[in-house]
C-alpha cells in the first residue's frame, strides 16, 4: 500500500466522483479506477458504493473506517516530512497543538508569539476538540502537544500545569432571571428549575459532581455539548443555559449572553501534555522551554 494510493482514495472520498478526482490528481480515470480496485482487493473489502446513475462514489461502512485511518496516515506522513525537511542553520517547522476550549491557551499563545520573534519560520497548526480526540491524536503522533482541562489521565503523559486556572459558571441570557445573581448556587438552579446543557467530557470525568451534591438527576439537565460555540447558540435562542468555563464564548456588552460564576467557586487546572516516549521536534522544544519560563 503506497501513500499515493491513499491520496487517490481520500480524493475520491472527498469528491464522491472519480472523474473529478482524476482531474484533481492529474491521472486518467481508468488508471485511478484500477488503483482503487487493487486497493479494495488488498484490503479484502469494498470501500465505495458505485452509483452508475449519478456516477457518485459513496463510502461504505468499511470505507468510512479506512478513510479515518488514511487521513491520519497522510497527516503523519506530511508532519514527518515537515520535521526533517528543515534548514539546519535556523529553527523552522510547524508545531501541532490539540486543545480543548480554554482561555488558558493564552499562555501558549503568548509563548508562541515570543519564540516567533527569534524564529520567524516556526508555524503552528491548531486542532480543537475534546480530551478523547486530542489523546488519540497525541498517541498517534499527530499532535506535539495536547492542552487538557481537568484531565484525570494526564499522568500517562509528560505534562506541566499552565499558570491560569479555568473558572466554572453559568452562561445565560442577560434577560434570564438568573443573570441578576452575582453567583449561582445549586439551590438557584433547583429553585428556577433552569434547563441547561453541560459538557459531555465533564460528565464523563464526574467533574463538578460534588458541587451538584453528588448527583445531577434532580436538576433540569436537557443535554450535553462537546464544544461550547454550538451550545451557546441554544442559549442565545433562549432554549437553555450552559454550565461552562469562563471566557470561551462572547459575553461583551453587545452580546445577549453573560457569565455568572458558580458558588462555591469551582476551578479546573489546565495542563500542557506531550508523549513520554517521543522526541519533540526543535520548534516544539523551543515552545516548551518558553512556556516553562512562566510556569514556575
Amino acid at each position: 500500500m503506497e501513500l499515493r494510493v491513499l491520496k487517490y482514495f481520500i480524493t475520491i472520498a472527498q469528491e464522491q466522483n472519480i472523474s473529478r478526482a482524476a482531474e484533481i490528481i492529474h491521472i486518467t480515470q481508468p488508471t485511478l479506477s484500477r488503483q482503487i480496485i487493487e486497493l479494495e482487493d488488498e484490503l479484502g473489502v469494498q470501500l465505495f458504493e458505485r452509483n452508475r446513475q449519478n456516477r457518485k462514489f459513496i463510502l461504505t461502512d468499511e470505507g468510512v473506517r479506512f478513510y479515518n485511518y488514511a487521513v491520519q496516515i497522510m497527516e503523519l506522513s506530511e508532519k514527518s516530512i515537515e520535521e526533517f525537511r528543515t534548514d539546519s542553520s535556523q529553527i523552522s517547522g510547524k508545531i501541532y497543538i490539540g486543545a480543548g476550549e480554554t482561555k488558558s491557551l493564552f499562555s501558549v499563545a503568548d509563548a508562541f508569539k515570543k519564540i516567533r520573534e527569534s524564529h520567524p519560520k516556526i508555524e503552528v497548526s491548531l486542532f480543537s476538540s475534546d480530551a478523547s480526540v486530542i489523546c488519540e491524536r497525541l498517541d498517534r503522533g499527530l499532535c506535539d502537544f495536547g492542552v487538557f482541562i481537568g484531565f484525570k489521565s494526564v499522568e500517562k503523559y509528560n505534562h506541566i500545569t499552565l499558570p491560569r486556572k479555568d473558572r466554572w459558571g453559568l452562561i445565560t441570557r442577560k434577560d434570564n432571571p438568573l443573570a441578576k445573581y452575582k453567583s449561582i448556587k445549586k439551590e438557584n438552579l433547583l429553585e428556577h428549575y433552569e434547563p441547561f446543557l453541560f459538557s459531555a467530557q465533564a460528565i464523563k470525568n464526574r467533574e463538578l459532581l460534588d458541587w451538584f451534591g453528588g448527583s445531577i438527576e434532580k436538576y433540569n439537565l436537557i443535554g450535553t455539548y462537546n464544544l461550547l460555540y454550538n451550545a451557546s447558540i441554544f442559549t442565545d435562542e433562549g432554549i437553555c443555559s450552559c454550565i461552562s468555563l469562563e471566557g470561551i464564548t462572547s459575553t461583551t456588552e453587545e452580546s445577549p449572553l453573560c457569565f455568572v460564576p458558580l458558588e462555591p467557586p469551582i476551578y479546573s487546572e489546565v495542563y500542557l501534555a506531550w508523549k513520554k516516549d517521543r522526541e519533540l521536534s526543535k520548534p516544539a522544544k523551543v515552545l516548551l522551554e518558553e512556556i516553562k519560563k512562566n510556569c514556575g
